[in-house]
């Protein structure tokens, strides 16, 4: 398996965890590298973290919402609107 694929994986069980003990969570992809990753992911690229994260919007865990300044922040699915 690719290292990418590895990492993104990585990046997917540490944003579930996150979610889990933080559920009303929300924030930006730049946000989420910064505050929810560990200090190891937080060099990892925005388009994985990205792939990471669409790939839990995909899965019903993470819902995104885009702002009508175009930013996207993604939060817990469980999270109230």
């Amino acid at each position: 398996m690719p290292r990418d694929v590895d990492d993104a994986a990585h990046i997917v069980v540490v944003i579930r965890r996150y979610i889990h003990a933080h559920p009303d969570a929300a924030d930006t992809i730049d946000g989420i590298r910064r505050w929810w990753l560990l200090p190891v992911l937080q060099d990892e690229s925005r388009e994985l973290v990205a792939d990471a994260l669409e790939s839990l919007v995909q899965e019903g865990v993470m819902r995104q919402v885009t702002q009508e300044d175009g930013r996207v922040i993604y939060s817990s699915a469980r999270r109230p609107a």
